[in-house]
């Protein structure tokens, strides 16, 4: 799919978290990247095409231009946190019913990227399903939807709290969130000697190769939503994945914190960095 987040532009992103920042100048986010191995004449070129894609907004200020995470980015950085907010069940999925032609698979590439990202969940061909109603964020940042293609929002109500069940194991691909999670908490374990002594395992572990977990528990959590505690028995695999977050994120900070804040400080641009508000 066209509108996946790939790599790149969540190393991009992880830049902005790791510096706990919402706008960076370009010095500093290349010299950042430089330590993930992206050459320097590459970073502009992504920059721009994440611009193109809402996932970012640039400013010039003087000489230097900034860039800033998009709000909906930033609303994700909770989640990738490890933070816990379940929503509740009210009898009820809120849903997207679409159809678009062949011909306009790149809008519905779209459609369902931007849907995904606001968590809907595809119940079936041409229908995805939600426990919230970002209906209105979803059609703000859709283009026009040319005729004969369409999309409503609405409602879809089960007829038993056991229906319900069905409809979000199949949708929130429960079953498929399991068998990801052995071997994310293999790969977790071994850096921390199986959790009793963090920052300890993998001698010499490089920045790239840590990445590449973060990466993937990452992808997870993003993937993998917290779901109402009505409609999934026991703990919920959402939240097993946001715990090996919180494993990563101390791992991060005993290991390489260290090293990119020297990093970015150097930048001759550092004082441009705009930091979140809670820093």
């Amino acid at each position: 799919m066209r509108y996946r987040t790939k790599r790149v532009a969540f190393d991009v992103v992880s830049v902005f978290g790791c510096l706990q920042a919402s706008g960076l100048p370009v010095p500093v986010i290349v010299s950042m990247l430089r330590e993930h191995g992206y050459s320097s004449a590459s970073v502009p070129n992504q920059l721009v095409r994440m611009v193109q894609r809402g996932i970012i907004s640039s400013e010039r200020i003087g000489r230097v231009s900034i860039y800033r995470l998009s709000d909906h980015i930033l609303s994700d950085f909770g989640d990738i946190a490890g933070d816990h907010v379940f929503p509740e069940y009210q009898g009820r999925f809120h849903t997207i019913v679409y159809s678009l032609p062949e011909v306009e698979r790149g809008l519905r590439d779209q459609l369902q990227y931007i849907a995904r990202s606001l968590g809907y969940r595809q119940l079936r061909p041409g229908l995805l399903i939600g426990c919230a109603d970002p209906s209105r964020l979803l059609s703000a940042r859709l283009p026009h939807v040319p005729v004969p293609a369409w999309s409503e929002a609405g409602v879809l109500t089960p007829d038993s709290l056991a229906a319900a069940r069905r409809m979000t194991n199949r949708a929130f691909e429960l079953d498929a969130a399991l068998a990801q999670l052995p071997p994310l908490e293999e790969r977790m374990n071994a850096l921390s000697s199986v959790g009793s002594a963090p920052g300890t395992g993998c001698a010499g572990l490089s920045l790239g190769s840590f990445f590449d977990l973060y990466y993937d528990v990452a992808r997870a959590v993003m993937t993998h939503l917290l779901l109402p505690k009505a409609l999934v028995d026991g703990t919920q695999t959402a939240v097993r994945f946001r715990a090996l977050m919180r494993q990563r994120n101390l791992e991060y900070y005993l290991r390489f914190d260290q090293l990119i804040r020297e990093c970015a400080g150097a930048s001759s641009s550092f004082e441009l960095i705009e930091l979140l508000p809670e820093y």
